[in-house]
């Protein structure tokens, strides 16, 4: 009788397994070629692709790239790396156009020299791991060939015609049914450009000049066959074909970064050594394309809803404020540009104005600052608004909203604002009328303050401003306590209310501090 022999049979894929617990069930997975955490996929992925990048003596920037090793984490089961290449002669291509080949097409990561240049190489990640890995790289490397040779095909051909001579092209695309096409669209950004560069940065007439040029040309390459074939690639391929006809740094990176930012984060792109000399041309031409994009579509009555933003209008106006927001930090140029200087006058109360402020609080807020503090220094005329203003008050509004005279203030300005109402439109005050101790008092703390606060404010010394305006606290309160503001006597009566406006216009000047009392619980 022939004996039984036990043979140890190889796990693959496929095969059922048997188990008792969930325990069990993960730890035999790897045994059947799956990994089931996928943050073990992901660092596996990643030691992998840096390996196999050393071996072929590069790098991969997994930092740059993180978002896409999510991805294809997501995408494998068991994931292995394999290495592909591609003729050298392809490296003359732009960057932007071979690594949009690379990762956004095939989700495989570009391989980088050491000086962070592009080397003829890719990883491709991969569900399994291959005993023979030049068999999986051929078919890789066919397709992105194929690629590489109808992008190197459109660079060559799109460089033939000037980006200016595409413009009458534009009028076959249409930007919005009721508003017109890409060509007008150019139009109006090429004037507003120009505008915002000149009358709100005070650019140099160059710079200014440079500004219209890149708005005019913004959107020449949404008719190049490269961006037909790379959608992603509009704005920055515009700006490569003006480098390639050898306009002005502050002309071709004002085209290829006016799409940014995308974000409002103050660390999105684009950063200030990117721009280089092209700040401010950037800075007008990106604010026009955005502020002519939230005009026409608010006018032609198309507006976000909670779960509908087909146009982006969300991600415009972010990307708006948050150059006004970060002006100098982008550009270089310190100033108080309000948003009625951008966007142009809008009617209080519209649409468009309620969207904006409550984009402008959104970007606030993301930036960590309290929602109560956020109102009171964007209050009043919306169009006259600095959101950097808006920004630095925050900055230095809480050392003082915890101490006590402050608060003390804050609660009785409610009081101040509601009674500073009932001064009838030009109406003259006589303050000799004033008499009594509390609101003599007042009336001096008024005349002591008053232009130190205005001074602060003009300087932009706000810590100064909230400090100086704290000191009301007890004068104002004691005022409350003592008098009675709506007397009979016309000529008194008036006079305290013309008290009480002189206040409010004072503190309204640094920030609506009623908004930042809490509000009492029922």
């Amino acid at each position: 009788m022939r004996e039984s022999v036990a043979v140890a049979v190889p796990a693959t894929a496929g095969r059922s397994i048997k188990v008792r617990t969930f325990d069990e069930y993960r730890a035999k997975l790897p045994e059947h070629f799956v990994i089931l955490d996928h943050s073990e996929r992901r660092d596996r992925i990643a030691r992998e692709l840096e390996s196999k990048a050393r071996k072929l003596g590069g790098r991969v920037h997994l930092r740059e790239q993180a978002e896409l090793v999510d991805e294809v984490a997501d995408l494998v089961e068991f994931p292995g790396v394999v290495a592909g290449f591609f003729e050298r002669d392809f490296l003359t291509l732009p960057h932007e156009v071979l690594t949009t080949t690379l990762v956004h097409h095939q989700h495989y990561f570009p391989v980088l020299t050491d000086s962070g240049e592009l080397k003829e190489a890719f990883l491709a990640v991969v569900n399994t791991q291959p005993s023979d890995e030049r068999v999986i790289a051929k078919n890789a490397e066919r397709v992105v060939t194929a690629r590489l040779r109808d992008a190197k095909f459109f660079w060559e051909a799109d460089r033939k015609i000037k980006l200016e001579d595409r413009l009458d092209r534009l009028h076959t695309i249409v930007f919005h049914k009721k508003i017109g096409s890409y060509r007008e669209k150019a139009e109006r950004i090429e004037k507003l450009a120009g505008t915002i560069a000149r009358e709100a940065l005070l650019a140099s007439p160059a710079d200014a000049a440079a500004a219209a040029t890149a708005g005019k040309l913004a959107k020449a390459d949404l008719v190049t066959d490269m961006v037909f074939e790379f959608p992603e690639l509009q704005g920055q391929m515009g700006g490569i074909y003006a480098r390639e006809q050898g306009l002005s740094e502050q002309v071709w990176k004002a085209v290829y970064f006016h799409y940014l930012p995308l974000a409002a984060e103050s660390d999105a792109p684009p950063t200030r050594a990117q721009l280089g000399a092209a700040a401010s041309t950037w800075a007008a031409v990106s604010m026009a394309d955005k502020a002519d994009t939230l005009v026409s579509l608010f006018n032609a009555g198309e507006k976000p809803t909670g779960s509908r933003d087909p146009f982006g209008l969300r991600r415009n106006a972010q990307g708006l404020l948050r150059v006004l927001v970060d002006l100098p930090e982008l550009t270089g140029i310190d100033r108080a540009v309000t948003v009625g200087q951008v966007v142009g006058g809008f009617e209080p109360g519209s649409a468009l104005q309620t969207f904006l402020l409550e984009r402008l609080r959104h970007v606030l807020e993301q930036r960590g600052f309290d929602a109560r503090n956020v109102r009171a220094v964007t209050h009043g005329d919306f169009a006259a608004l600095s959101p950097l203003i808006a920004r630095r008050k925050l900055e230095v509004l809480p050392e003082f909203t915890s101490s006590a005279d402050f608060k003390q203030l804050a609660t009785a300005f409610k009081r101040v604002r509601n009674i500073a109402r009932e001064l009838p439109a030009g109406q003259a005050a006589d303050m000799a009328v004033l008499k009594e101790p509390a609101e003599l008092a007042l009336l001096k703390e008024l005349e002591q303050r008053q232009q130190t606060i205005e001074a602060a404010v003009a300087s932009g010394d706000y810590r100064r401003g909230f400090a100086e305006a704290a000191k009301f606290g007890p004068a104002v309160d004691k005022f409350f306590t003592d008098v009675f503001v709506m007397v009979d006597d016309l000529a008194l009566k008036t006079a305290r209310l013309s008290l009480m406006k002189r206040l409010e216009q004072v503190i309204l000047s640094l920030a609506d501090i009623s908004e930042i009392v809490a509000e009492k619980q029922p």
